[in-house]
């Protein structure tokens, strides 16, 4: 047979006997006495026609016999599979870099190598059942058909709308999964190993390479390109940019970002902030210089901006371009940040970090108005008491709490910083604890003044003895609001005062207080125990505002089903503290979960409406729309998720300042709208890094049986495969079971058949 059909390699029959071999012959000798020893009668026959009746039952008797044997025939041969060699030539812009010898790019080099291997690859295509197909690649991956008698028609290169990527990965992959069915007898990867792809292109060649090693096909991979390409030598850009979605108005905001300083070793650099104006203009906010150390090392940048107009600002951190830098698209980095006004600024100071303080920061920091500081004052080093705060209490805060805290840890000059602040509008809150209170000295100290219980000074808790049991109220003890102060927000955990009552009932007890001892005439008792004991109080002084709540175990709220309540009640207090109770409106919000992405990246979205207390409104509906840089609109689907509307916005092309504008509907109310923006970060993938990465090339190559090859060796890849037809060979087994199939049945019944039209036609039926 030809080499196309392939060769008779073995032929064999195999028996498989009914039963057993002794069965059959025992069953043969049978039916052979049976043959011979009852014959047609010779008295009614001529010998002739006897003869005719034995041979035809002799050939029904042997075929039962053979049927009986169950033969099967099995032949071998041995066949040349039709397969393929696929080539992927990368023909993505950072292929234009001129880095080859002579100046030439790296594109030119593959093409010539391909050149040399015409040849080869005509001989391979010519002597084998195998074909040779050409796919070149960038960001997509397209098949390159033969011309005439040319495998390789790549000729000169050409910008492509994708060739501003790599994805040698997913190169891999579609070229694989269009040659399924067949044989891949290797694959053939030029490239210059700079795989640059945004998603969802940028699939891990790796992965598709250990996926070839498992199938038994071998990969080579050829490397073009230096890895620093000639006039690239000098690159400054800004690789991250990080800062706080949310600022302050007039709190100082830090931008910390990292710069890349290639090729500009001990040269000074300037970097800029900008920041986004209230008529939209770009002004220089702050700069710094960065000098250039090793290479490859980012250097870190922080930058301070302190917000003087409220909205949503753009921040652009700039490296200046630096001389003979060919690539400036990596210069910049943008993002945004929503300027507020009004947001709570709350310096917590605590003496013992209990469960309590935990379960309250976490509570406050949760809120996108209050920013928290806090400062952990130990009391187990009381040798460096009192500590300074002179530099913080510079900052402007709105509320001041202090937790279990004795008032010795401060200096009498701090405390009197706080009291002024108080007395010009600020709220302070005291919370229980052990050394909180009397029981710290509070009263008795410079705070004193706006206490809202009397100093006594036999009260006072000592670091060294044990805990005073008369200091404190035993639990479990159930909140009780006074009936005569039901609309203070504090203790508003309801709609209504029905409401707010009932949801106290249900609150869990708490494990114990502080007793206040004697309150001050201008203190009010908002809330209680059951009999009577005061456990939240409140005053005003000046125009700012007390309050000390003499729990520390709120935390077991939270613990025991009722977080909700928990968090209102924390946020309720501090508003009130700061005179922000009841006065704002509902608010519309709108987070974007990333405010910089790349083309083809999706940004998680979340929006919704909250009443002052930080309840969601129910009754609202909320439409959204993406406006484009050149202001195209385009809707955005945000479904309803529980109390919100989120969704994820996809799609987005167009490099960019875009806008996220969301408008809230309610019965009986007029619309409103807020709007987020974020950008769309189209940056030179290929040309802002153009080095080669020929270790990458070589983790595909060892990942198979294949290797690495330079340039010149194309044409031994094509004759090794060609030399080792072995590999693309297979044997394919043919059987067959004579005994079983419908030839063999009318073979037994026409003997029969014949046997019995003879006998009847000799007159012996």
């Amino acid at each position: 047979m030809n080499a196309s059909g392939g060769l008779l390699h073995d032929v064999s029959v195999s028996f498989d006997p009914v039963g057993s071999w002794a069965a059959l012959a025992t069953v043969t000798a049978a039916l052979a006495l049976v043959l011979f020893a009852v014959g047609p009668d010779r008295t009614r026959v001529t010998a002739g026609r006897r003869l005719a009746l034995v041979g035809i039952r002799m050939a029904a008797f042997l075929a039962l016999v053979a049927c009986m044997l169950r033969p099967t025939i099995v032949a071998t041969k041995q066949a040349r599979q039709p397969g393929t060699v696929l080539v992927l030539a990368d023909a993505s812009e950072s292929m234009t870099v001129a880095d080859g010898l002579n100046g030439q790019t790296r594109w030119q080099e593959l093409v010539a190598a391909l050149g040399v291997a015409r040849p080869a690859a005509r001989a391979l295509v010519s002597e084998t059942n195998l074909d040779v197909a050409l796919w070149r690649f960038d960001r997509e991956a397209r098949s390159v058909p033969p011309q005439d008698d040319d495998p390789f028609p790549l000729g000169a290169w050409q910008a492509g709308p994708t060739a501003g990527e790599t994805a040698i990965g997913a190169a891999l992959d579609d070229g694989l999964r269009a040659l399924a069915g067949r044989s891949i007898a290797g694959v053939i990867v030029l490239s210059d190993g700079a795989q640059h792809a945004y998603p969802p292109r940028d699939q891990p060649p790796q992965n598709v390479a250990r996926r070839l090693a498992d199938a038994g096909v071998p990969l080579w991979s050829i490397t073009f390109g230096q890895q620093r390409g000639e006039g690239q030598g000098r690159d400054a850009a800004v690789s991250n940019l990080a800062v706080s979605e949310t600022a302050y108005l007039g709190n100082a905001v830090e931008v910390a970002g990292r710069v890349r300083l290639e090729g500009l070793a001990d040269r000074d650099v300037v970097v800029k902030l900008l920041v986004e104006g209230a008529a939209g203009r770009l002004e220089e906010a702050a700069r710094t210089v960065v000098r250039g150390g090793r290479e490859g090392v980012e250097e870190a940048v922080r930058l301070t901006w302190t917000p003087r107009d409220v909205g949503e600002r753009k921040l652009v951190m700039v490296v200046e371009s630096q001389e003979g830098e060919t690539v400036t698209t990596n210069n910049e980095l943008s993002t945004f940040v929503e300027v507020v006004d009004g947001g709570l600024r709350v310096l917590y100071l605590e003496g013992a970090l209990r469960v309590e303080q935990r379960f309250l920061r976490r509570v406050l920091s949760a809120s996108p108005d209050m920013q928290v500081d806090f400062q952990w004052i130990d009391s187990t080093r009381r040798d460096r008491w009192p500590i300074d705060l002179e530099r913080t209490l510079a900052s402007d805060h709105d509320v001041f709490l202090i937790g279990d805290l004795d008032a010795a840890a401060l200096r009498p000059r701090d405390l009197e910083t706080i009291l002024g602040k108080v007395r010009e509008g600020a709220g302070i809150g005291l919370l229980g604890g052990f050394h909180a209170f009397e029981a710290g000295g509070w009263a008795s100290s410079a705070l004193g003044p706006l206490m809202p219980f009397a100093p006594d000074r036999l009260a006072r808790q000592p670091f060294d003895q044990p805990i005073r049991p008369s200091l404190h109220l035993e639990g479990p003890l159930q909140v009780v609001p006074d009936a005569r102060f039901g609309g203070v927000s504090i203790l508003r955990l309801g709609q209504t005062d029905a409401e707010t009552r009932a949801a106290w009932q249900r609150m869990p007890a708490l494990d114990g207080a502080n007793d206040l001892g004697r309150l001050v005439p201008e203190a009010k008792s908002l809330a209680g125990t059951a009999d009577g004991r005061p456990l939240l109080v409140a005053r005003d002084f000046g125009t700012g505002r007390v309050a000390a709540f003499a729990a520390d175990s709120t935390w077991r709220w939270a613990m025991q089903g009722a977080g909700e309540q928990h968090r209102r009640f924390w946020r309720q207090f501090v508003l009130w503290l700061a005179r922000r109770d009841g006065t704002e409106a509902d608010s519309l919000w709108v987070r974007l979960g990333q405010r910089r992405i790349a083309p083809g990246m999706t940004i998680s979205c979340d929006a919704g409406m909250t009443k002052p207390d930080g309840t969601a409104v129910a009754d609202v509906e909320i439409d959204a729309v993406a406006v484009s840089p050149e202001g195209r609109p385009r809707p955005v689907r945000l479904p309803r998720r529980g109390e919100g509307f989120s969704g994820m916005l996809a799609d987005f092309a167009e490099p960019g300042d875009w806008k996220l504008v969301v408008k809230a509907s309610r019965p009986g109310l007029p619309p409103v709208e807020r709007a987020a923006r974020f950008t769309v970060v189209r940056q030179d993938l290929e040309l802002a890094n153009p080095r080669a990465n020929p270790l990458l090339m070589r983790q595909l190559a060892e990942s198979t049986a294949g290797g690495t090859r330079a340039p010149e060796e194309l044409p031994e890849i094509f004759d090794e495969i060609r030399n080792q037809p072995a590999a693309f060979e297979t044997l394919e087994q043919w059987s067959a079971t004579p005994w079983d199939s419908w030839p063999a049945f009318l073979v037994m019944v026409g003997l029969l058949i014949l046997e019995w039209i003879l006998r009847k036609r000799f007159g012996l039926v």
